[in-house]
């Protein structure tokens, strides 16, 4: 590791040597340049020269900045762009990069107060906007990124990616609507734009539009055939019309993309259980598990495959890991009880149920469980409607299972309830 470090930095340092021997122009054509290797060399001989004037050696520190920031190493990128903001305080450029490299290491604190103090000194700074929405976006703070973006495309209205990235905060809040303008007003200025078209397949799968979202990342992949990613979002949106050997397909070409891809697993998984697959299914979800151990969707998964071939025992251990690993996941209680339930083991399944309503008495998942409590308590020779009361109180019953609760309670005749369910959105 030492002479690998060594190695490296004799190059660093013959390249540096090698533009000394540049002219100064020469130097600054490579300071400017965009590989950044090059540009460090030629910035470090302009530093090292000791000819610039103040403002010249900021742009040479600030161009090196940049270059170091290209290669990740970010702490000299700070030490750099620091030199930029000493010799020229007023450097709205150097703030806004040096906020890039804060939202880089995640200080997204630092970043904003530099991308704050970079619009104070110009406030029609396009690209401080841009970066401030980005981090606002990382911060899950939709509607001051949208407001940053705003700006940005106010500023900059040939760019697509302004446009682009308000709708991701659009679709982020749910507000589709807005997030296919500002996808489409992209694509309107690049129709190869790749993240946009990706986009456009997400929000046509958010609203369950499944044959325009493989329209949209077939052409996402064409664009971009090395991202496991469209494959894998192509093949959901497949399994979601049941075309389970297409869907099959792209995951296992996102794998050949790229072998490490864990999702790729996790959805062959889904899939096989949905074909009846089970021992196939346990397998494949297995290998995501070993892929990503600290993920509670997998356990939880797979315990409902155990629990499709009546191995209760292995369904319970699954759903043990995954609630140590999430332990809100109401349903994953609800999961746990009918395990519980189906094994004989009745008060643990009550248990179980019990716990699922207490995270969340007005949740969908909370009428499951109290159902699954009244029948647990019947078996135990216990009241239950007092559960099935406290959940109808707080609960949408509009949906389904809710009218089988109220059917429970006496609000709902048996005509009503053979009525609702045969409604498809009851």
């Amino acid at each position: 590791m030492i002479r690998r470090s060594g190695f490296f930095a004799c190059l660093l340092l013959g390249a540096a040597v090698a533009a000394a021997g540049q002219t100064r122009d020469q130097n600054w054509d490579k300071c400017k340049a965009d590989d950044p290797d090059t540009s460090i060399a030629g910035c470090t001989a302009l530093i090292q020269a000791g000819q610039e004037t103040p403002a010249d050696l900021a742009s040479a520190y600030f161009d090196r900045g940049i270059a170091y920031r290209d290669k990740k190493e970010y702490d000299l990128a700070l030490q750099d762009l620091d030199e930029a903001l000493k010799l020229k305080p007023d450097f709205s450029g150097a703030l806004n990069t040096r906020g890039n490299v804060y939202a880089d290491k995640g200080e997204h604190e630092r970043a904003m107060a530099d991308y704050n103090d970079a619009i104070r000194l110009d406030p029609n700074y396009a690209l401080a906007y841009y970066n401030r929405g980005n981090d606002w976006g990382d911060e899950k703070e939709w509607d001051k990124a949208i407001a940053d973006y705003d700006k940005y495309v106010q500023l900059a209205p040939t760019d697509p990616d302004g446009f682009n990235n308000r709708g991701h905060a659009y679709m982020s809040k749910g507000d589709y609507d807005r997030a296919l303008e500002d996808y489409q007003a992209a694509l309107r200025l690049n129709p190869n734009h790749a993240l946009a078209t990706y986009n456009m397949g997400v929000v046509s799968s958010d609203k369950k539009e499944y044959s325009q979202a493989v329209t949209w990342f077939t052409h996402y992949i064409a664009l971009e055939p090395d991202d496991p990613d469209g494959y894998e979002s192509r093949g959901n949106a497949y399994r979601h019309q049941s075309q389970f050997d297409e869907a099959i397909a792209d995951y296992n070409h996102a794998l050949q993309v790229k072998s490490d891809y864990s999702l790729a697993y996790y959805y062959l998984g889904l899939t096989a259980d949905l074909e009846g697959q089970y021992d196939t299914a346990i397998a494949t979800m297995g290998k995501y598990i070993e892929m990503q151990p600290k993920d509670a969707d997998g356990f939880a998964e797979r315990g409902l495959e155990y629990f499709e071939k009546a191995q209760y025992p292995q369904a319970i251990a699954d759903f043990n890991k995954a609630l140590e690993l999430q332990p809100n996941r109401a349903y994953a209680f609800v999961e746990r009880g009918c395990a519980h339930y189906l094994a004989g083991q009745t008060s643990q399944a009550a248990a179980d149920f019990e716990l699922a309503i207490g995270v969340n008495p007005a949740s969908g998942t909370a009428v499951y469980a109290a159902l699954w409590l009244h029948i647990t308590k019947a078996r135990l020779h216990q009241e239950g409607n007092e559960e099935l009361r406290e959940v109808a109180q707080k609960a949408d019953l509009s949906s389904w299972p809710g009218p089988v609760l109220k059917f429970y309670l006496g609000q709902m005749t048996d005509d009503e309830l053979m009525a609702a369910a045969a409604d498809p959105d009851p």
